[in-house]
């Protein structure tokens, strides 16, 4: 078992290298199998406190998993067991009566998870709870105490290897990128991207991006702030976000005379009159700044103008 398990591990630390996050997170799911017996698998991460899920990888179960969870998720004993024993592997089994519970009755047992085995962890940079949980759907088939003991190994190294593949994943983007979920938290990020946030938003949007910042990001795919650009590539239940800096716009001393005037109000002809040109000379100007500040109203032209003067 010791020489089947130490090949496992280094195939994982080695997939972590050259797959993206999502394959990476079903390809390990996969690959317990192959050592583990089990109907279905759960990768996830979550607010422990709150019990909000964050993301989760589903192996052979529906995505709508977490749904019939809500309702039951702050009396759910089995959570609280895993929940509260971080980075051991606990059993359905050190729990008699749990599958008489309302949690069981309500959730896991509507999916036939009538033996379960959790692994979880606290992750160091986001605060979540992140587990891996194996289920069998026939109660006679215990999970045995080797079983537990492989599954104990080897999910420590499936979460260093799984932040070793997002740094990685982040990294090949040549940009500075992070992954955020649909809370706008950051569950990875190269420096670079960090201190960008940091610098339009202050300290804590390293860690966490404004909600309306989240919120476009998840909608529209991009969002705009001064100079700096975000754009989002969805992955599963994550964003990737690649973030960049537009180069500086210069205004040449005649455009800026012209932006100031009509921001502040006044018309083409009025703004004609005061600067001694013609009204198709000033739209000019204007159709000239608008391209090059890439906008496309006057309040736009205005908001600009005060944040670069």
């Amino acid at each position: 078992m010791h020489h089947k398990m130490s090949d496992f591990i280094l195939a994982i630390h080695d997939a972590s290298m050259y797959l993206s996050p999502v394959e990476f997170h079903r390809w390990t799911l996969k690959e317990f199998r192959r050592h583990i017996d089990f109907d279905f698998a759960i990768w996830g991460a979550g607010n422990g406190q709150s019990r909000e899920l964050h993301m989760a990888t589903m192996l052979d179960q529906v995505d709508t998993f977490f749904d019939t969870w809500e309702a039951v998720k702050h009396v759910d004993d089995y959570a609280d067991l895993v929940i509260g024993n971080t980075g051991k592997t606990w059993s359905i089994e050190q729990l008699p009566e749990f599958r008489h519970s309302r949690a069981y009755s309500e959730h896991w047992g509507l999916y036939h998870a009538r033996q379960l085995i959790s692994t979880m962890e606290v992750d160091p940079r986001t605060g979540l709870h992140i587990f891996v949980t194996l289920a069998r759907e026939n109660t006679g088939h215990s999970f045995a105490a080797q079983d537990m003991a492989i599954k104990n190994l080897v999910t420590q190294h499936l979460f260093l290897a799984a932040r070793h593949n997002e740094m990685h994943s982040l990294r090949a983007s040549q940009v500075p990128a992070a992954f955020i979920d649909r809370r706008g938290l950051v569950h990875a990020a190269l420096p670079e991207f960090i201190a960008l946030m940091a610098g339009e938003w202050g300290k804590q949007a390293g860690q966490v991006l404004p909600e309306a910042v989240a919120q476009a990001l998840w909608q529209q795919g991009q969002y705009r702030h001064g100079r700096l650009r975000l754009n989002a590539e969805r992955l599963h239940n994550r964003l990737l976000v690649r973030a960049g800096v537009s180069p500086p716009v210069q205004l040449s001393v005649r455009e800026e005379q012209i932006a100031w005037l009509y921001a502040n109000g006044a018309s083409h002809k009025q703004v004609a009159k005061q600067l001694d040109i013609s009204p198709t000379t000033v739209r000019t100007h204007l159709a000239r700044i608008y391209q090059k500040l890439d906008i496309t109203d006057k309040g736009s032209l205005a908001i600009w103008l005060k944040e670069n003067s």
